[in-house]
């Protein structure tokens, strides 16, 4: 038996206020849950140094289900990913957007002091069809995709267009 869809994305920030107001006026989320966590619990759990504390905000989208956890950890951050898209773990954070509103999205995102990649862009996926794309840098470095996906019908009809060439 499958588990459920992905419940929450947790990713470690260095101010959790800015990283908090940031996702969401970039993404239109809403902050719900915030609290502290740490002792023998957390750290037994997650397999964390003993005395490892920390400041949590959960955002939450138009669902339950995608939300995103921010932690600021105590201690001094650091970024030690150095390989790029090479680096094993998470490579990107992708978020769905209509079609119609992916130009708003970069504004916004760009305008909150996002380094933007490039503008939103058409990219041809083989087998699928064509999607609208950006990727951004959160203000902690963390790649983000922003992109409009086509629908059912389109992949259909492209995918019916390719077997007849």
């Amino acid at each position: 038996m499958p588990v459920s869809e992905v419940h929450h994305v947790a990713m470690t920030v260095s101010d959790l206020d800015r990283a908090a107001d940031f996702y969401e006026k970039a993404l239109g989320y809403k902050k719900t849950l915030r609290t502290d966590v740490g002792g023998p619990g957390i750290e037994e759990s997650l397999g964390l140094p003993e005395g490892t504390t920390g400041k949590v905000q959960y955002l939450q989208g138009p669902s339950q289900i995608g939300q995103l956890e921010l932690i600021e950890w105590n201690g001094t951050k650091k970024r030690t990913a150095t390989a790029g898209h090479l680096e094993l773990g998470v490579f990107l954070l992708s978020f769905q957007v209509p079609r119609d509103e992916i130009d708003e999205v970069y504004e916004r995102i760009s305008g909150l002091g996002a380094e933007c990649v490039r503008p939103p862009h058409r990219v041809l996926l083989e087998n699928y069809g064509y999607i609208t794309a950006f990727a951004a840098r959160d203000l902690d470095g963390n790649l983000l995709e922003f992109v409009s996906l086509p629908s059912r019908e389109e992949i259909r009809a492209f995918r019916g267009g390719e077997a007849t060439n």
